[in-house]
């Protein structure tokens, strides 16, 4: 009875968004906020089984134990060859205590150097995402990639990359980006939360070393765009989440592609149920035109508005009708 009593409370722990507040409320809950199944269920419900492992390596030393890795792999959570090869550039440990023993002991002016160093090293800590992971979990995830992927693992490689060149001939390469996304289970990396949306200011997108890079979305939203069965064979990876966390990119993507910089003339323009027709074709695979992307979508498309403005305002007319 005790058993069940305990896996009840796990299933309404691992759909608690934000745990802290309930573990500090009473120990039992800490006793089970501790348990690997526990946060395994809890990081695979919140964050789903394409991005698991990449938030709990985001979390960091004090969430993810030898046992907690074990668990999520062993719930089918996905682990790309894409997402070892970013982790094996991020790991890496300072001896912190090394450096400040070095700062204390130091003459005053070798210090002032020293201490510049010291908040350098300090800076570069807090930026790569996975440089605390323990070794106990490093070593456990190098061995099951090569369990996994065996000699084709490429650690030295950059799926990113080869994504990218794969897709700039999409119809000869077909296969090989099956075989990426399938096999290999290539996902890219999040785009930042903070930055997810154009800057209409600076002109460019943010990102950290744990976040995936503009150029590289930017190139992937308007493959999206030009190829949406690829949103199909993400799903069918079980990355269901790629509408949600790429929809500006292939939004902004599609509008890019069929309004290009070489528009001389209005009559070059297609017409607005042409671009109605290409936007539908990705908002029935779940992408979404908010108003945030509308004005994202102009602000791009500023210095071609005296060309293509009818058109593209009909356009989004239509597609506001048509939802």
């Amino acid at each position: 009875m005790s058993n069940i009593l305990y896996e009840i409370k796990i299933e309404i722990f691992k759909y608690v968004d934000k745990p802290l507040d309930l573990i500090l409320s009473n120990s039992m809950w800490k006793v089970i906020s501790q348990d690997p199944h526990a946060r395994a269920e809890w990081v695979i419900t919140k964050y789903g089984k394409a991005r698991a492992i990449y938030h709990a390596l985001r979390l960091g030393n004090n969430f993810l134990t030898l046992d907690v890795i074990k668990c999520i792999i062993s719930k089918k959570a996905i682990f790309s060859r894409y997402l070892m090869q970013r982790l094996l550039l991020q790991y890496w440990q300072y001896d912190r205590r090394l450096i400040e023993l070095k700062v204390l002991y130091n003459n005053k002016i070798l210090q002032v150097i020293n201490e510049h160093k010291l908040k350098v090293c300090q800076e570069k800590l807090r930026y790569y995402w996975a440089s605390d992971l323990s070794l106990p979990v490093f070593n456990y995830l190098i061995d099951h990639s090569f369990k996994l992927y065996g000699i084709s693992l490429m650690l030295k490689g950059n799926d990113m990359e080869l994504f990218n060149l794969l897709s700039t001939r999409f119809s000869n390469n077909k296969f090989k980006l099956k075989n990426l996304i399938f096999n290999k289970k290539f996902i890219p990396l999040l785009p930042s939360s903070k930055f997810m949306y154009y800057s209409r200011y600076s002109g460019k997108y943010g990102y950290g070393h744990d976040y995936e890079g503009i150029n590289q979305l930017q190139i992937i939203g308007r493959t999206i765009a030009m190829h949406p069965e690829l949103v199909n064979w993400w799903k069918q990876l079980g990355y269901h989440e790629i509408c949600h966390e790429l929809n500006n990119f292939v939004m902004v993507g599609i509008f890019s592609i069929l309004f290009p910089p070489t528009l001389s003339r209005p009559s070059d323009c297609p017409n607005e149920f042409e671009v109605c027709r290409r936007v539908r074709l990705l908002t029935d695979l779940g992408f979404v035109l908010h108003n945030h992307t509308v004005r994202d979508i102009v602000f791009i498309l500023s210095i071609k508005l005296p060309i293509i403005s009818d058109v593209l305002f009909k356009a989004f007319e239509l597609i506001r009708n048509a939802e």
